[in-house]
C-alpha cells in the first residue's frame, strides 16, 4: 500500500511538472500593459507584486512569500523560484543550508553528503537604493525568464538544482516615490530630475550602510529573513557602473577584511570572472571589475552576510534612468577615449544609445550567470560553506581572540546590552556571567556578557569590535596618496557606542562553561524606581534617561540638571507608578529622594531640524534619532526660515549640507547685477537646487533673506547647533571669528573620509554634561577650528596638542589638526552658536556621542 501511494504522489508530481511547463505563463505586458525595461515606463512596487501573483497563479514553480512591513507600512514580498519538487522541500533544505553555515557537531563526511544531496540556495533582489530604477525592475524580467522557459536545458538544470529567492525590491517605499516622481515629471524638462527627498523615510542611500546596525525596520526584516533561509549566494544590484563601462562585477578591488573566508573572497572572485565570461558570450561589452568599490566596509547590508559565510556581492550597471540617452566617446574619461582593452576591462564599451532595457538586459545576464555557476558547482559551494564555518570555530579555539567580554556594571548599561543584543541579531551566540568569574585573568562580575569566539560566524565579532587598521598601500613611494577610500574606513562599535569591551587573548579556563548561560535576549540590568521621595534622580551619562526626562515633561512632570560632578537629571511632578512604568523597560532607573539636589530648571524646548530639498542623508539620521528619544523635533523648510524663527523655537539644528551627504549645491547661475553667488558650504545652504536642476516648489535653499532671519533668530536668544560641514557655513553666514583650518585642503596634506577620532573635552560645560572627558568621535570630511582675534566664546573639544588622535580607520597627516578645536560654542547676540566638527548622532551609531547633541536640546 506504501508503494502504491508513493507511485502516485511521483505521478502527481510529474504531471504537475509537466502542465506547469505547458500552462502559459503571463507576460509582463499583459499585466502591466508595458514591457519590462520600456522607454520611459517604470512599474511600481505594487504593481510589481501583482505581477509576481499572477505568476504565482499560473505556475508550480514560485511561491510568494512575506517578510514584515516597512516605515510607510507596505508589505515586504519576495519570490521563491524552483522546480515543484524543490519548493514541496524547501523547509527542509533551508534547513540542511542552515546546518552547513553552522558546522558545530557535523563530521565532515556528514557535511560531504549533505552538500551532495541537497540544494543550494540564491538570493537576487531588486536592489535598495531606489533611483536605481533598472534594479527594481529586474527581478520581474528575470522571473519571466525563468518560468517561461520551455525546453531549455540550462534553466531546466537550474530550477533542478537551485533555489532562487527573489525580491522585488528591498525597498519597496522608495520604489513608489521615485515611479511617481518620474511619471509626474514625465515629459517635462524635469524628467530626469532627482526626487528632492529621502527615498527611504530616514536614511536615503544610507539604507545600505546600516548593514551591522540594523537601526531600519527594512534592514530588519531582511536580515531576519536571510538567517531563516540562510542562502549560499546574496547578490543585490546597483547602479551605476564606472562610466563608461556598463556593468561593473567582482573581483572587488583591495582592500579586503580579513576577519571573513578565504571561501568567501574566492567564490566571490570566481562568480565575477564567470559573469564576465557570459557577457562575452553573448557579445555584450563594457564589462569591468576591481575599479572602484572593495570589500573593507562592513557595514553595506549586501555585503555584512558574508559573515554568515554567505557569498555576498554586488554588481553597479550602467544608466540608471528610464529615459534613454546618447553616449559619445568624446565624452568619455581621457584615459578610456582610445577603447583600449584593459585586463579587468577586457572589452571595452564604444558609445551609442543606451535605453533601460539595456540595463535590464545586462542585469538579466549577471543574474543567469550567478544560477549558472551554483548549478555547476552547487555540492562544492555547499561544502564549502561548512568548511568555512569549521575554520572559524578552529581558528578561535586555537589562535584568538578566545572571547570578548562586555562587563556589567558599565556607566551606561543598557547601551552595554544593546551592543549584545546585536550581535544575538546578527546570529551569534551570547552567553551571560551566572556569577562572577575570571576570564583571561580579569575578574568580571555577574551579568557580564560575553561572547565566546569558537563559534563559525565569530568574524563579525572581531570585525565590530576590535580598531580598524587600514592598509598602508593607499601612499606612495613619495608619501603621496594613491587609491584613497571612498566611504568610512574605521567603525569599532564600543568605541562609537562609548561601551567597555574587553578581548580575550588567553585559552579560556575549561571550568568557565559553568558560570556562563547562553542568552536569547540581551537585557540591560532591570531598571525601575527605588528609594522613598516624590522627586527622582536619573543618570545623565545613560541615554535612556533622556527618553525618561522626555516622557516625564510631555506628562507634565517638572525637571532640573543638577548641579556639580554628579550629573545628574531630576524629575518630579509625576505619579511613582506612571515613572516604573517609562523607565523599566529602558533598563533606566530612578531613585526616588526626599530633598532633591538643587539644579537648573529645564524644560522641553522647541527644537527644529533644518530639512532642505535634496537627499539629506544626515538630515534623516538626526530625525531618525530625535524620534528615538521622544524629542519632538519639527523640520524647518526653506520657506519656514524665510519666514522667521524667532518666537517658534528654541533651538534650531542643521544637519551636515555638504561631503557628499546633501545633493544641493551652488549651482545656480549668476545673474547680472546680482550679488555674488556663494559657494560651498554656504552655497549650498543658500542657494540650493537651481531652477535648472528642480522644479520651482523645489529650488532655491533659504536665502539671503532666510540667512537674515536664522541671524535674528540667534540674535535675539535662539540657539542654533551646527553639525558637521554645516558649521563651516555658519562660519560664513554669521561671519564668526573662528578658521576652518581644513577648508580648500587638498588630501596629500590631510585626508580622513570616515574614521574614529578622540577629542578631549573641556569640562563642565552645558554640552558636555555625562559624557566622558577623551570620547571618540566620527570624523567624516569634517572641519577643525581655530578662533580668530576677538574670539569670546569657549572651546569645548579639541584634538591633543602631540600624537595622533587616529584610534580606528585612516588618517592622513594627523599633525594638521592637532591642538586644533573640534567644537566650539560662540556667542552672538543674546543667543549661542554651537559648531560640531563631528556628526555626534552619525547614522543612528555613535550612541556614546548623543548626549553632546541632546544636552542642547532643552530651555532653560
Amino acid at each position: 500500500m506504501r508503494k502504491l501511494k508513493t507511485g502516485v504522489a511521483i505521478l502527481a508530481i510529474a504531471l504537475g511538472a509537466g502542465m506547469a511547463a505547458a500552462q502559459e505563463v503571463p507576460t509582463p505586458k499583459s499585466v502591466l500593459g508595458h514591457d519590462v525595461g520600456e522607454d520611459r515606463y517604470l512599474a511600481r512596487y505594487e504593481e510589481e507584486v501583482a505581477y509576481f501573483h499572477k505568476l504565482a497563479a499560473s505556475s508550480n514553480r514560485i511561491k510568494m512569500f512575506t517578510a514584515g512591513k516597512t516605515t510607510q507600512g507596505k508589505t515586504f514580498e519576495y519570490a521563491v523560484i524552483s522546480s515543484p519538487e524543490n519548493l514541496a522541500k524547501y523547509e527542509h533544505y533551508k534547513e540542511v543550508s542552515r546546518r552547513l553555515g553552522d558546522p558545530r557537531g557535523l563530521s565532515d563526511a556528514e557535511a560531504k553528503a549533505l552538500a551532495k544531496d541537497s540544494k543550494i540556495i540564491v538570493h537576487i533582489d531588486g536592489g535598495m537604493h531606489a533611483s536605481e530604477v533598472a534594479d527594481h525592475q529586474l527581478p520581474m524580467a528575470l522571473a519571466y525568464k525563468l518560468l517561461s522557459a520551455k525546453n531549455d536545458a540550462e534553466i531546466d538544470k537550474i530550477l533542478d538544482d537551485v533555489i532562487l529567492v527573489l525580491w522585488p525590491t528591498l525597498n519597496p517605499d522608495g520604489q513608489d516615490m521615485i515611479v511617481d516622481w518620474y511619471r509626474k515629471y514625465l515629459g517635462t524638462p524635469y524628467e530626469t530630475s532627482r526626487m528632492p527627498w529621502l527615498y527611504q523615510e530616514y536614511v536615503g542611500h544610507d539604507n545600505n550602510r546600516d548593514g551591522y546596525m540594523l537601526n531600519m525596520i527594512e534592514t530588519r526584516a531582511v536580515n531576519s529573513a536571510e538567517q531563516e533561509y540562510s542562502p549560499v549566494i546574496w547578490y543585490s544590484q546597483h547602479q551605476t557602473a564606472p562610466f563608461p563601462a556598463r556593468i561593473w562585477m567582482p573581483p572587488f578591488a583591495d582592500p579586503v577584511s580579513s576577519n571573513i573566508s578565504p571561501y568567501m573572497r574566492i567564490w566571490t572572485n570566481a562568480i565575477g570572472t564567470n559573469m564576465m565570461a557570459r557577457f562575452e558570450k553573448e557579445q555584450k561589452p563594457g564589462a569591468i571589475a576591481m575599479a572602484r568599490f572593495d570589500n573593507w566596509y562592513p557595514g553595506f547590508l549586501d555585503y555584512i552576510h558574508v559573515f554568515r559565510n554567505t557569498i555576498s556581492f554586488f554588481t553597479e550597471t550602467a544608466h540608471d534612468s528610464a529615459t534613454p540617452k546618447t553616449y559619445d566617446v568624446k565624452d568619455f574619461p581621457d584615459n578610456m577615449k582610445d577603447l583600449k582593452a584593459q585586463i579587468w576591462y577586457p572589452d571595452p564599451w564604444k558609445g551609442g544609445e543606451w535605453h533601460l532595457k539595456d540595463s535590464v538586459d545586462y542585469m538579466v545576464t549577471a543574474s543567469m550567470s550567478v544560477l549558472e555557476t551554483a548549478q555547476k558547482y552547487r555540492e562544492t559551494l555547499l561544502y564549502n560553506r561548512y568548511q568555512a564555518g569549521r575554520d572559524a570555530v578552529k581558528l578561535y579555539s586555537t589562535e584568538g581572540p578566545f572571547a570578548y567580554v562586555i562587563p556589567s556594571g558599565q556607566a551606561d548599561m543598557p547601551e552595554a546590552a544593546s551592543l549584545a543584543q546585536l550581535m544575538i541579531s546578527h546570529g551569534l551566540d551570547v552567553h551571560q556571567l551566572k556569577s562572577p568569574a575570571t576570564i583571561g585573568g580579569t575578574s568580571y562580575p555577574a551579568g557580564s556578557f560575553v561572547v565566546l569566539m569558537a563559534q563559525p560566524f565569530a568574524g563579525l565579532a572581531k570585525e565590530l569590535f576590535e580598531p580598524q587598521k587600514y592598509p598602508d598601500a593607499i601612499m606612495d613611494g613619495d608619501g603621496k596618496p594613491v587609491d584613497l577610500p571612498y566611504d568610512v574606513t574605521g567603525w569599532t562599535l564600543p568605541m562609537q557606542l562609548g561601551v567597555k569591551v574587553d578581548a580575550v587573548k588567553t585559552p579560556l579556563d575549561a571550568g568557565l562553561s559553568d558560570a556562563l548561560v547562553k542568552v536569547a535576549k540581551a537585557d540591560a540590568p532591570a531598571g525601575g524606581v527605588t528609594g522613598q521621595g516624590s522627586s527622582y534622580v536619573l543618570s545623565r551619562k545613560v541615554n535612556g534617561s533622556f527618553k525618561v526626562l522626555n516622557a516625564v515633561l510631555a506628562a507634565g512632570g517638572k525637571a532640573s540638571f543638577a548641579a556639580g560632578s554628579d550629573e545628574s537629571i531630576v524629575v518630579s511632578g509625576i505619579d511613582r507608578a506612571k515613572l516604573e512604568k517609562i523607565v523599566t523597560p529602558l533598563g533606566v532607573t530612578a531613585t526616588a529622594v526626599s530633598q532633591a539636589p538643587m539644579g537648573q530648571v529645564v524644560r522641553k524646548g522647541r527644537v527644529g531640524l533644518y530639512r532642505p530639498w535634496g537627499s539629506n542623508i544626515d538630515e534623516g539620521w538626526t530625525r531618525w534619532v530625535f524620534e528615538q528619544y521622544g524629542f519632538g523635533a519639527k523640520s524647518v523648510y526653506n520657506a519656514d526660515v524665510k519666514a522667521g524663527l524667532a518666537g517658534k523655537y528654541d533651538t534650531i539644528v542643521l544637519p551636515d549640507i555638504s561631503g557628499g551627504r546633501q545633493v544641493a549645491a551652488a549651482t545656480t547661475a549668476p545673474v547680472a547685477g546680482a550679488a555674488p553667488q556663494r559657494r560651498g558650504s554656504i552655497g549650498a545652504l543658500i542657494n540650493g537646487f537651481s531652477e535648472k536642476e528642480a522644479p520651482a516648489p523645489y529650488a532655491g535653499g533659504i536665502g539671503e533673506d532666510g540667512g537674515a532671519a536664522l541671524k535674528k533668530f540667534v540674535a535675539d536668544g535662539g540657539t542654533l547647533v551646527a553639525m558637521n560641514n554645516a558649521s563651516d557655513a555658519v562660519i560664513d553666514l554669521f561671519d564668526l571669528p573662528v578658521t576652518n583650518i581644513l577648508k580648500g585642503v587638498k588630501s596629500d596634506e590631510f585626508f580622513c573620509s570616515g574614521a574614529l577620532l578622540q577629542i578631549l573635552l573641556e569640562p563642565g560645560t552645558a554640552a558636555s554634561a555625562g559624557m566622558p572627558t577623551d570620547p571618540i568621535v566620527m570624523f567624516e570630511r569634517s572641519p577643525a577650528f581655530a578662533p580668530k582675534a576677538g574670539f569670546n566664546g569657549k572651546i569645548l573639544a579639541s584634538y591633543a596638542a602631540s600624537g595622533n588622535p587616529l584610534r580606528s580607520g585612516v588618517l592622513l597627516h594627523p599633525e594638521k589638526i592637532q591642538g586644533k578645536a573640534a567644537a566650539m560654542e560662540v556667542p552672538y547676540g543674546k543667543g549661542k552658536i554651537y559648531l560640531y566638527g563631528f556628526e555626534p548622532q552619525w547614522r543612528g551609531q555613535s550612541h556614546g556621542n548623543y548626549k553632546l547633541l541632546f544636552n542642547l536640546m532643552y530651555a532653560h
